[in-house]
């Protein structure tokens, strides 16, 4: 199901992520270069063919080059992004006007505001292309017992910072696009024994997908995931690992991580095809930190097997095995 030898996936995605800014990237620079001409000749009286077809050209290569380093240096959201952009804006737009005998300051000046402009628009697009449509991701509860746990961590901000702090370092942590982690929530409420009420269960915490500015995923937590330090630390990394997903797009969360499994009995635990497969790097994760047993930690072997390889969707290994290897980075530490 998931074999592409013909490449055609690769074409395609190397299209919508490298090339197809670069074209919007020409044409939306051309046509803010065009109107910012057409508005200075206009006030001026001083339109000419000779200019106007500086502007187009400005305006394309500014806007082309913008896009193409902004999908290349991949800055930091929305203002990042800007920045980058205008950036390079400025230093084509310089030498554009070089090129064509204009202002050199001028085409900086250009340069800087078609190209941050095109980075704008670009960003904005990229975003919903890429993000549209998504949902809250979960770690859910499945009725195992918490009640014996005597190693409970305090429900706070401060423990939560200290976990993440201890295990990821600044570079993961841009890397996996996680943004903040957070005790509670505004959306879901809390049940008595301290798991978020979904409407489809109850759950340990949540990823929300990646903000407009910032790019990246929020994790939410309730109170029962801090039952003990090893359930907190694999809560933490079950849900990293889904801020991780979500940063890849659309693209890739359609042909692996929602892949639906669709098997009888299997509920909200593994009801898709990244849940099976971040399930079973949490049995990795406990395995290389020598957890005894954990309640609400990993999840048994045969069961996830069962609902990768069945009657109804039939055999999803390569995907359940791509993801897994796509996640190693997010699951393969030792807790602190």
């Amino acid at each position: 199901m998931y074999n592409d030898p013909s490449g055609e996936f690769w074409v395609a995605g190397f299209f919508l992520t490298y090339l197809a800014p670069v074209i919007w990237g020409a044409v939306v620079g051309t046509l803010i270069s065009v109107g910012m001409y057409a508005i200075q000749a206009l006030v001026m009286n001083s339109w000419s063919w000779n200019g106007f077809a500086n502007a187009l050209l400005m305006g394309a290569v500014t806007g082309g080059v913008s896009a193409g380093l902004g999908q290349v240096f991949s800055a930091s959201g929305f203002w990042g992004t800007v920045g980058n952009g205008a950036l390079a804006g400025a230093g084509s737009g310089g030498v554009t006007a070089l090129i064509t005998g204009q202002n050199f300051l001028e085409g900086v000046l250009k340069g800087a505001v078609i190209g941050g402009g095109v980075a704008a628009v670009n960003y904005t697009m990229n975003y919903f292309v890429k993000y549209a449509g998504m949902k809250d991701q979960f770690k859910y509860y499945s009725g195992e017992d918490l009640t014996q746990s005597d190693n409970s961590l305090e429900y706070s901000s401060e423990t939560l910072k200290k976990m993440r702090n201890d295990n990821f370092t600044s570079t993961e942590i841009r890397e996996f696009k996680v943004g903040k982690d957070l005790i509670g929530s505004e959306k879901y409420s809390q049940t008595s024994n301290g798991f978020f009420n979904t409407g489809n269960g109850n759950a340990y915490a949540y990823t929300t997908r990646p903000a407009f500015f910032s790019g990246t995923s929020n994790i939410h937590y309730a109170k029962a995931a801090f039952a003990s330090k090893e359930l907190l630390f694999t809560t933490m990394v079950h849900e990293t690992g889904h801020a991780y997903i979500m940063n890849a797009g659309n693209f890739f969360v359609q042909q692996y991580d929602k892949m639906k499994l669709f098997n009888r009995g299997y509920g909200t635990t593994i009801n898709d095809l990244g849940h099976a497969a971040i399930f079973d790097m949490e049995n990795y994760l406990s395995k290389i930190n020598g957890f005894n047993y954990n309640p609400g930690i990993g999840t048994d072997k045969s069961f996830i097997m069962n609902a990768v390889n069945n009657n109804i969707t039939g055999d999803n290994t390569q995907g359940f095995n791509f993801l897994k290897r796509f996640l190693l980075p997010v699951f393969n530490r030792k807790m602190k």
